[in-house]
């Protein structure tokens, strides 16, 4: 969504902290986190396993690639960077009109 709303690129760090075995704590700011992710503490990092995060990893990304190609294929899109700014693909649901208007965007079930 937000790449039709012409976003230039997403953020998906919490995602990808759980899926390397982050149990959101929130102490990463404090370089004492319990799973050895956000540390450099010897004795906290030991407890991180990277061939595992990183298998973990690219399972989210190859996963969430491939629905992305999916919902892409969906929208008639064969390409991230073609979706980019198309607005006049998203419909809004639950949105009043100020918003719909403030997106650009219509609301879900009308000039579909």
């Amino acid at each position: 969504k937000a790449i039709a709303l012409g976003a230039d690129a997403v953020v998906i760090g919490t995602a990808a902290l759980i899926a390397m075995g982050c149990r959101v704590c929130q102490k990463c700011y404090t370089g004492n986190c319990a799973w050895g992710i956000a540390t450099q503490k010897p004795e906290l990092v030991r407890r991180l396993d990277p061939q595992l995060g990183a298998e973990r990893l690219s399972n989210l990304l190859t996963g969430w690639g491939h629905e992305l190609q999916e919902s892409l294929g969906s929208l008639g899109v064969n390409s991230i960077e073609s979706l980019r700014g198309s607005r006049e693909r998203l419909r809004g649901i639950d949105l009043d009109e100020q918003t719909l208007e403030l997106l650009g965007i219509k609301p879900a079930g009308i000039g579909q």
